[in-house]
């Protein structure tokens, strides 16, 4: 007879136990040198992944600063000395010198400053007259007359305008506005006279006239160096302090003035065409004859350590900054044509 033998739980356990087996310790260490490995090369990949995003970034931030900032600069140089249909026509300045709204015609359609700014920059001033304007709907009876137009559009009372009729041109401050009817009284703060140059007849247009001028100072977070603009400044203000931000980054900025030296004194009859570049401290200058500006910008990433060494570029003829450090900086430099030279 055959007996069978019960096989009991433990025993089979045991067996199991018997096959398994654990790891050397030789095997635990390679096991963590290839997981450091691991960890160390993933690492290096995010650490080059993330500096090569932050240069990319800068970069593409530097780039569109610089842009940005000479196409506000652009535009403004391209209407300045347009008073009119006729640039050239005879203006006559009512406003007084001791009212906000005056405007130092007579300095020029462009002028600026040397080496005054943040970091020794440059500034620059342009005027004109602005925007499409309005048309005069109403021949006036007397040189006194309110002046009566199409619609107010950006003019506003205590701002500073310029009526033209193609053959002679006011500016005039605007003292009060009824309906479309523009006052301009006489006063000391105001207009020299309530009498304009001539009656100007229907057909006539009025335009807001404008002062803008354009320099480099902190911005509204005064670690970063701002393109700003001042438009039209009351008495004491300055670009500087009381100038609108524009662009931020911008570093600096060094403007030379192209003169057509085969003008006459008074801008005329030359070919428009630039002979030679130089600074606005320039003595020998004559502001009437400047066709053109040559603009150079330098504008710097808003944060630190872009690079991998301390670096500098060449600006305005000299390494920048003179103790290199880390920013990223690029130059961007136009050359803007003024469409509406003096002449």
């Amino acid at each position: 007879m055959n007996r069978v033998y019960k096989q009991f739980p433990f025993q089979s356990t045991r067996k199991s136990l018997r096959r398994q087996h654990g790891v050397t310790l030789v095997e635990l260490m390679v096991a963590l040198a290839l997981g450091l490995l691991i960890t160390v090369a993933m690492l290096k990949v995010y650490v080059d992944a993330s500096g090569l995003y932050r240069f990319n970034e800068g970069l593409a931030r530097v780039q569109e600063n610089g842009r940005f900032a000479l196409e506000f600069i652009r535009r403004d140089a391209r209407v300045a000395g347009f008073w009119g249909c006729y640039s050239d026509a005879p203006l006559t300045n009512q406003i007084s010198a001791t009212s906000d709204a005056w405007l130092d015609v007579a300095a020029g359609h462009i002028t600026g400053t040397n080496d005054d700014g943040l970091n020794s920059a440059d500034s620059v001033t342009f005027r004109s007259a602005t925007g499409s304007g309005t048309l005069v709907n109403t021949t006036m009876a007397a040189t006194s007359d309110p002046i009566s137009v199409d619609s107010i559009a950006t003019l506003a009372s205590g701002l500073a305008a310029l009526i033209s009729d193609c053959d002679n041109g006011d500016i005039f401050q605007v003292t009060g506005i009824s309906g479309t009817s523009l006052a301009h009284a006489e006063g000391t703060n105001t207009n020299i006279s309530a009498d304009l140059s001539n009656p100007y007849a229907s057909g006539s247009q009025v335009y807001q006239a404008r002062q803008s001028t354009f320099c480099i100072a902190p911005g509204a977070d005064t670690s970063q160096p701002s393109l700003r603009r001042l438009i039209n400044p009351t008495s004491g203000e300055t670009c500087a302090s009381n100038g609108d931000e524009l662009v931020e980054g911008v570093e600096n900025m060094q403007i030379l003035y192209g003169e057509d030296t085969d003008a006459d004194s008074e801008g005329a009859n030359g070919d428009s065409t630039a002979n030679r570049y130089v600074p606005i401290s320039e003595d020998s200058l004559d502001i009437d004859r400047i066709v053109s500006v040559r603009v150079s910008i330098l504008a710097r990433s808003l944060n630190d350590n872009l690079t991998t060494t301390p670096s500098q570029v060449t600006y305005n003829g000299a390494p920048y900054p003179a103790t290199p450090d880390r920013y990223l900086r690029k130059v961007f430099t136009t050359t803007i044509t003024l469409r509406n030279k003096a002449g």
